[in-house]
């Protein structure tokens, strides 16, 4: 192979990238959307809870057919539709001022936006990455979409505070909109183009070592879901009043370990990485019950380090249960079971925290975590990949 074929940053791989840190500014801002709930409209824990899951109930709903559409036909027309709904959403945003039928559709909205985008340009970037380079693909597209996790949320309780929240929401509107404009410039490489029939999402998901994949990254995104749903009135409850920290840790250590350590998963095997990273993973939100003492940018920093190893290897572990035509379907099961936890954890919690409290669903969420780890502990580490 050439070296020019084990190039990954190439130019289109770059317009990638950019697109993905305009949408992801947009879209991270919305993890402060718990704040702007609990102290603009005074919203108890099952409502923040549900306007935070609804968006990835929707996600969940729209990613099996996103994954067979993306497969069947092109990725990029896909992309630039998601970025298209989601400018449409944050313009809404603005005039929504209360909980009511026009919030809760707008943050539908927003999930299948998320879908549309991400996943298909996540496919994109797979396929323009060289085979061996598949997870330092995945992790410099997670590295940057996790900076914005830090940048999104730190300039949305900035211009909150300075111009009010409808300026914040537009603001992704705008963002979003430029991320559209992105994708019209990247071309796209051919690929197989296959009928259903031929690769069915079922048949994927329900292969052996696809399952066990799949329930590790629900739990795991179980754990995302709560911490980053509920930290924010916990922490507030606690006396911090500023709450970004937490995620600017969490997607500082998180960029670092993508951009400096992208390719250990290649490097010493994707299943392995991912199996130490997710230990790890237990620790924060044990922290998270004593965030009065340990910190939110601590605290965040541990979740980062932990997550930003995790995810991409797991992610290629997935990858490595499907052939190439399978990727589009591949990519969207892993990123729906980890969106089904993550809804998981932002709704039904909700109602957990009103039943008993804060600490406990955050010990909840360890526990899962610790199941996850033994699973892939005892999974089996043999060839994978599907021809």
């Amino acid at each position: 192979m050439s070296e020019r074929d084990e190039k990954l940053l190439t130019g289109h791989f770059a317009l990638i990238l950019l697109a993905t840190a305009l949408f992801g500014m947009a879209f991270s801002s919305y993890f402060l959307f718990p704040k702007f709930l609990a102290t603009e409209l005074r919203a108890d824990p099952p409502v923040i809870g549900g306007l935070s899951a609804i968006t990835m109930f929707v996600s969940v709903l729209f990613t099996p057919i996103v994954g067979v559409q993306i497969d069947r036909r092109r990725r990029r027309p896909f992309s630039t539709l998601g970025a298209l709904l989601f400018a449409l959403a944050g313009a809404g945003m603005v005039v929504a001022d209360h909980v009511g039928p026009l919030m809760w559709s707008l943050r539908a909205l927003q999930g299948a936006a998320f879908t549309l985008f991400f996943i298909s340009l996540s496919t994109l970037a797979v396929d323009l990455a060289p085979a061996k380079r598949m997870g330092q693909a995945i992790g410099l597209l997670g590295g940057v979409m996790i900076s914005t996790n830090a940048l999104g949320p730190a300039l949305a309780e900035w211009g909150a505070h300075a111009f009010g929240w409808p300026s914040v929401f537009a603001a992704t509107g705008v963002a979003a909109a430029l991320a559209a404009l992105l994708t019209l410039c990247i071309v796209e490489r051919p690929h197989e183009q296959v009928e259903e029939a031929a690769t069915r999402m079922l048949a994927l998901v329900t292969r052996p070592g696809m399952r066990r994949v799949l329930v590790v990254a629900m739990l795991a995104g179980a754990t995302m879901g709560t911490l980053f749903t509920f930290y924010q009135p916990w922490a507030l409850m606690q006396g911090l009043e500023r709450v970004s920290g937490f995620l600017i840790g969490f997607a500082g250590c998180a960029m670092v370990v993508r951009f400096g350590l992208g390719g250990l998963a290649d490097r010493l095997g994707r299943l392995r990485v991912a199996t130490v990273s997710a230990f790890f993973y237990i620790a924060a939100p044990i922290m998270m019950i004593r965030v009065d003492v340990a910190g939110l940018v601590l605290t965040g920093c541990l979740l980062g380090l932990a997550h930003g190893l995790f995810f991409p290897a797991l992610n290629a572990v997935a990858l490595d249960h499907a052939s190439r035509r399978e990727r589009g379907k591949a990519m969207a099961a892993y990123h729906g079971a980890f969106n089904i936890g993550f809804a998981g954890g932002s709704y039904l919690l909700g109602f957990l925290v009103v039943a008993t409290s804060y600490p406990a669903i955050f010990a909840l969420a360890g526990a899962g975590c610790a199941m996850g780890f033994v699973l892939l502990a005892t999974a089996h580490r043999g060839g994978t990949a599907h021809s």
